[in-house]
């Protein structure tokens, strides 16, 4: 069916009427072969797409069918032609039932003018679908002999919902007559209906009605909408002001205004609102009297329209009502001012103000705020001291927004005055907002620096707050010198700023300060400032968890550690679970930690191990939902068996850990009592550089690499590290170096680019994809992932390396090793380590030769560990549980090619398509340009039954060598499975043979003597050597066990002739 409705869908595009007609007289043609009832439906359905008047006939024989009436009906009604509808009317005069039903509803849905007699005959005294479908036939008709069927049954159902639809028919009707013509009709028909339909329930009937009169008579419309707007209900209100809208002139708006009085308030109201969106320009004068009503719903409303009508020359006007006005109108006033344009409004606003009572100037001066008045900061200023809290307030809480540079000196001395803690925020946000025209971040510092350094000592403190807004580096320096050196009025202004920092930077400082502080309230505005920098910023789950647990480091009390926990809920990352889990055990914070971990756990099933499955377990006793209980039970019982993420780092000692004995390929020359050896006296030396120092694993700057016990082959690893200044280090894999670490302010040696790159590839990547570094001093987390020769590294929740090769740096001619030890490097710098888990992932076992491949000198080129042997696209080609894969869209170019060259070969491989599948190998190819013309050729690698493809020609499907010879067809195992295929070249000879059966055998010099079949140059046709290469075109598909046979006849060296041998000058003794 999927090919078939592609078929039918080409064959409607433009200019394919001859292809159209083909179709639909196969589709006529097989209609009746076909025996399955689903199946004919599918093709009538074809037939409703493709077909004209060539199959009417077949469809009429299915008219009376009782499965199949319904798929007919509607295809001749959609195909619509006369012959159709004379087909539909005919089969009406004796279908019945079901048949019956399909007719009347294919009839209605083409409009057949001349079934409408019919159908009003069958409407009589009918019920159920017959009754439902009849008058919506006649309703989509439109015939103005069936207003009496339509209107009596719409009565019968007292202009409301019934199972009939009768109502919804009856007004669809309606609409229909406006749209045929029958205008008259129309109106006389709502008119009627409005009259009778009175009651609350029918108001959308009425609403409705109303629509068809204002199409039907336009303007003439008016009187009828105007009765409209008295109704009690609003939606009837709403909706005829709505239609008056379209039809508003000036004639008509005096109309309006004339019958305002006749309206009750809240309709009053709504008709001004109308004529405001209307601009009706003519109704000002009279909106000017509203501005004065009694009622303030109305007058809120004329103060709207005449500002949206009148814009700047209302402005007087409503200046004037402020001055008696209740809370509302005042903010209508300010919404209103808001909304006018032109250059003189502020102006006027700000010389009014100080004339108007306290609730208006407190609306004005919010309206100088909202338009950034800075040039009226006097009138602002002036309000500072107004005896009315309120305007006092609103003036502070306007300056901000009015405040310039050249305000600033006036602002410093405001804030040597102010001592109110909101008066002095306002203040402080008004001196932020000035030194923003001053230049960037770190010349406001300077600037303002300069100002404190001339005000007394006592005045300095109230500084501090600016310079935490400003957030740069000098200034985080200046406020934490001024908690340590200060007064205790700095000490304190300093910590305020510390707490409210313009982002994450000062979080540092804060648990410096909460670590070294016995004082309670010290410490509970620490943590409260990490958790508020925290929350504010844009921080990514696994860097908040980092900054949280800096705070619950310092939390002292149950409060304050609850606090931290709340916030850590929202995170739902590995390192979360890990922070949160041991609180599990602490009784009165066992309730949030155990959210935290639920959370975290059942967010990612990659999350498990004994860790993981200990801390949920614990966890269930905590929560009070049973919904929540039931997750983690079921959670609990999907979670993979295994290990899954194993500790490390125990806390306590070097359990699991050993000292460093050579690299990998020297040990493995080593005799194992040479090794044994050497690792005792390896570990000796371990213990003197690294030590366990309050639960963190540290390198004392002396000594040799830290390996693991353990060997892995792929892994997936989590673990955090901090480096000191100028520190550098490194996590080595399988044995290898490394994911690396260090001070990125070290530029003389790179470090510029960030940590966690693969420092010592060459051929491959490097450099980390960005800068995702905490600072010096503070912790960072890793997640690394290998899989194969891959890496893939986040550092601080932030993806850094993506799918990369890691090389082998102990022997650059062998690729990465299968398995090896974890190693973390000693670089003569300080570096901590802490909460070290690594998951052994599941990994294929390397594909290896049969015994007769290695005989026959067959090497294998994929193994299903490594891409060892491959150069070009490694981006988008990558190893997938033993596989190698193409997915096109990972940003790579080009294809995958050999390392070496080959001239004569045997190529053995399998492949998995997907639906579509496009790929092919490339034959002695260079490495660039199109192989299958600058190369040998390239052998199709195809999906050959898509129907995307079926109209490719012979030398274009799976095995041809492309453009040249074609290969046969039909041997592919089913989609999804895999396939077998062996390439022989020889010369110009080349052999495919697909899951045993040879596809191609043939000659490309042979076969492309007289020119090539695609009859285009193919310049690469006569090359001797090259490299064998995947070639993507789009599409993702599947290899393994890749080997290869050199099959190229080397020439014997000639050997030169032996040399006389020596004669001894002794003669030898005889025996």
């Amino acid at each position: 069916q999927y090919a078939v409705g592609g078929f039918t869908y080409y064959v409607t595009q433009a200019g394919k009427d001859e292809w159209r007609k083909m179709a639909a007289e196969a589709y006529a043609e097989a209609l009746p072969r076909v025996s399955d009832k689903n199946n004919q439906a599918f093709l009538i359905f074809q037939l409703q797409q493709v077909g004209k008047d060539e199959v009417v006939g077949t469809l009429a024989n299915y008219l009376t069918d009782a499965q199949l009436s319904d798929p007919a009906a509607r295809a001749l009604g959609k195909i619509g032609t006369a012959q159709a509808t004379k087909a539909l009317n005919q089969a009406l005069a004796t279908a019945t039932g079901e048949a019956q039903i399909s007719l009347i509803e294919a009839l209605g849905d083409a409009k057949v003018s001349d079934a409408a007699p019919a159908i009003e005959r069958i409407a009589v005294g009918a019920t159920g679908n017959l009754q439902k479908v009849t008058l919506y036939a006649l309703a989509q008709i439109g015939g103005n002999t069936s207003v009496y069927t339509l209107s009596n049954a719409a009565t019968k159902a007292n202009y409301s919902y019934d199972v009939a639809n009768a109502t919804s028919s009856y007004l669809v009707y309606l609409e229909r007559l406006v749209e045929n013509g029958q205008k008259a009709l129309a109106v006389k028909s709502a008119t009627a209906l409005l009259k009778n339909a009175i009651s609350d329930k029918q108001t959308p009937t009425r609403t409705a009605a109303l629509k068809i009169l204002a199409d039907a008579q336009g303007a003439l419309s008016v009187p009828s909408l105007q009765k409209a707007v008295a109704s009690p209900a609003i939606e009837e209100r709403i909706a005829a002001l709505k239609l008056a809208q379209k039809f508003l002139t000036p004639a008509n708006t005096q109309q309006w205004i004339a019958a305002l009085p006749r309206f009750k308030p809240e309709a009053q109201a709504e008709v001004i609102t109308m004529l405001g969106q209307a601009d009706a320009k003519t109704a000002l004068p009279a909106l000017f009297k509203q501005l004065s009503s009694k009622v303030s719903v109305v007058k809120i409303a004329a103060i709207g329209a005449s500002a949206k009508i009148g814009q700047e020359s209302v402005l007087k006007n409503l200046l004037d009502v402020l001055k008696k006005s209740s809370d509302d109108e005042v903010k209508a006033v300010k919404t209103a001012l808001l909304s006018l344009k032109g250059d003189n409004v502020v102006n006027q606003v700000a010389t009014a103000l100080p004339t108007q009572p306290a609730n208006a100037q407190v609306a004005l001066l919010e309206f100088l705020a909202a338009r950034a008045a800075d040039s009226k900061i006097d009138v602002v200023v002036g309000q500072l001291k107004n005896n009315d809290p309120s305007v006092k307030n609103a003036a502070f809480s306007a300056l901000k927004r009015v405040s310039m540079p050249k305000d600033l000196p006036t602002l410093y001395e405001l804030l040597g005055t102010v001592s109110a803690p909101t008066e002095l925020l306002a203040t402080q946000e008004a001196i932020t907002a000035a030194l923003k025209g001053t230049g960037n971040a770190n010349q406001q510092t300077q600037l303002l620096l300069g100002q404190i350094n001339n005000v007394s000592a006592e005045k300095k403190p109230a500084y501090l707050r600016v310079l935490a807004n400003i957030g740069t580096r000098k200034a985080l320096q200046f406020v934490s010198s001024s908690f340590t050196n200060g007064s205790s009025s700095a000490q304190q202004a300093a910590l305020a700023a510390l707490a409210n920092w313009s982002d994450v930077s000062a979080i540092p400082e804060l648990h410096n300060i909460g670590k070294s502080t016995t004082d309670a309230s010290i410490t509970e505005q620490a943590v409260a400032g990490i958790i508020r920098a925290v929350t504010a910023s844009k921080q990514n789950p696994t860097q908040r968890v980092l900054s949280l647990r800096e705070a619950l480091s310092i939390a002292k009390t149950s409060a304050q550690k609850e606090s931290v926990l709340k916030e850590l809920v929202r995170n739902r990352t590995f390192n979360a679970l890990l922070l949160a889990g041991p609180y599990l055990d602490d009784a009165s914070l066992q309730q949030t930690a155990a959210q935290v971990v639920i959370n975290a756990a059942l967010s990612n099933k990659d999350f498990n191990g004994t860790t993981v499955r200990s801390y949920l377990n614990k966890a269930l006793n905590f929560t009070s939902s049973d919904a929540q209980k039931e997750a983690v039970r079921k959670h609990l019982a999907e979670l993979p068996a295994g290990d899954g993420f194993v500790s490390l780092f125990n806390g306590k000692d070097l359990t699991g850990w050993k000292g460093l004995v050579a690299n990998p390929i020297a040990r493995a020359k080593m005799h194992p009592d040479t090794l044994a050896a050497k690792q005792l006296k390896a570990d000796e030396n371990m213990r003197k550089g690294w030590v366990v120092k309050e639960g963190d694993l540290v390198f004392t700057g002396h000594g040799d690499n830290l390996c693991t016990v353990k060997k892995y082959r792929d892994f997936e690893m989590f673990v955090d590290w901090k480096i000191e200044p100028k520190g550098d280090a490194g996590i080595y894999l399988r044995g290898s170096p490394q994911v690396q670490v260090w001070d990125t302010s070290r530029v003389e040696v790179g470090a510029q680019v960030g940590s966690g790159g693969l420092y010592n590839n060459q051929k491959n990547p490097s450099k980390p994809l960005k800068v995702a570094d905490n600072a010096i001093g503070d912790w960072n987390t890793f997640r690394i992932i290998m899989k194969g020769d891959r890496v893939t590294v986040y550092l601080n929740g932030e993806l850094v390396v993506d799918n990369v090769i890691l090389e082998n740096y102990w022997d650059r001619k062998l690729p990465i090793f299968a398995s090896e030890q974890l190693e973390l490097q000693a670089h003569g710098t300080l570096v901590a380590y802490r909460d070290i888990y690594v998951k052994e992932l599941p990994s294929p076992e390397p594909f290896v030769l049969s015994e007769q491949e290695k005989k026959d000198d067959f090497k294998v080129l994929f193994d299903g560990t490594n891409m060892f042997e491959w150069q070009g696209n490694t981006t988008d080609y990558i190893i997938e549980n033993g596989d190698m894969v193409i997915y096109p869209n990972r940003g790579g170019k080009g294809n995958l090619y050999t390392k070496d060259e080959y001239s004569d070969f045997e190529f053995r491989f399998e492949f998995q398509l997907t639906p579509g599948a496009n790929n092919g190998l490339g034959i002695r190819a260079p490495l660039q340009g199109d192989a299958a013309y600058v190369g040998a050729t390239e052998l199709q690698i195809l999906d050959n039954e898509a129907e995307i493809y079926k109209s490719l020609q012979p030398y274009q499907y799976h095995g041809s060598a492309y453009g040249i010879i074609p290969a046969k067809r039909g041997f592919h195992k089913p989609l999804g499975q895999w396939n077998y295929q062996e390439v022989v070249v020889k010369g110009s000879k080349i052999k495919v043979t697909l899951n045993g059966t040879v596809i191609l055998d043939g000659d490309l010099a042979e076969a492309s003597k007289n020119g090539t079949a695609d009859h285009r140059d193919h310049p690469g046709l006569n090359r001797t050597s090259g490299y064998i290469g995947f070639l993507g075109h789009g599409d993702v598909v599947r290899f393994r066990n890749i080997r290869v046979k050199d099959l190229t006849v080397v020439p014997p060296v000639e050997q030169p002739a032996p040399e006389p041998a020596p004669t001894d000058k002794k003669k030898r003794k005889k025996k």
